[in-house]
């Protein structure tokens, strides 16, 4: 167990350790996830699965209205999956996590049970959480799109008024959403559940040195999201013409016999974009630590 509070460079070197000790134990769970997850939206987003939002608005856009039904039902299906399922590899990844931390090697079977005492816990703060978060964030929703088509007419050139408050809003939104970042720590660790173990997560990123949760959080996210973005033009980089065809012409581009190979690459960017998020949950599990610790010391002082 690490002295409290820890620097970043102790922070980060520590997350690396974890990552390394516990390497399968941590990517296992994250990948079953991720195909889980991903691998249905390749028949509807085909052969976005490296890059699905992108993907998903172009296949919107084409889509006629029998068409949007079904790819509708899908996303459904998804979404039921990030919502129902994810508890149990979140419970799990972080119950190795915490382990670790304080000098346990626990086995599969050992995570997976955790796993299963706290999926009630952890779904119903994630329903917490969505309550407390739908209003506000639909609201700043609605006020961006307000900003940028008054009146339903696009706007070609923002104003710089206009830009100032669609940063505002968004950053407003950023700070929402960062008050959950240690939702699954105060659920899997702490054994809190609903709206106390989401106050409990606002209450250590607020309260517990704000700035240095922030940009440790933001320095995680800002990892990950580069590599994504590196795998992602990794895997399209062989195939860039297939890849223009199929955004052209889709059914054409399917005819393609190469069209196996970007679906393998596909696949194969999957598996390699899992590796980094074990270090996003190592990261953030010490983030929370620290967090918890400044808390606690500022409370008692």
């Amino acid at each position: 167990m690490e002295n409290l509070p820890m620097s970043f460079k102790t922070m980060f070197r520590r997350s690396g350790i974890v990552y390394k000790r516990n390497f399968s134990r941590l990517f296992l769970p994250l990948l079953l996830f991720q195909l889980v997850l991903l691998v249905p939206l390749m028949f509807f987003t085909m052969p976005g699965t490296v890059s699905v939002a992108r993907s998903l608005l172009l296949t919107l856009s084409r889509a006629g209205r029998s068409g949007l039904s079904s790819i509708g039902a899908m996303l459904s299906v998804v979404a039921g999956v990030a919502v129902f399922v994810s508890p149990l590899m979140v419970s799990n990844v972080v119950y190795v996590i915490h382990s670790d931390y304080i000098g346990r090697t626990v086995t599969f079977r050992e995570a997976a049970a955790h796993a299963r005492r706290r999926y009630g816990g952890m779904l119903r703060s994630y329903f917490a959480a969505i309550a407390l978060l739908a209003l506000p964030v639909a609201g700043i929703v609605l006020a961006i799109i307000a900003i940028v088509l008054p009146g339903g007419v696009p706007v070609s050139v923002l104003s710089a008024g206009q830009l100032a408050g669609i940063v505002v809003l968004a950053l407003a939104a950023l700070l929402l959403f960062f008050g959950i970042v240690f939702l699954p720590y105060t659920v899997a660790v702490e054994g809190k559940h609903g709206f106390a173990a989401v106050l409990s997560s606002y209450r250590y990123a607020f309260l517990g040195n704000f700035w240095s949760n922030f940009t440790r959080v933001l320095s995680a996210a800002v990892i990950v999201g580069l590599a994504g973005m590196l795998v992602n033009w990794l895997s399209r980089l062989p195939f860039r013409e297939l890849y223009d065809l199929y955004l052209a012409d889709p059914m054409l581009a399917l005819q393609d016999p190469l069209m196996i190979f970007v679906i393998l690459l596909a696949l194969a960017a999957i598996v390699v974009g899992t590796f980094v998020f074990p270090f996003w949950y190592a990261f953030t599990y010490h983030t929370y630590r620290n967090a918890k610790w400044e808390y606690e010391r500022k409370k008692g002082a």
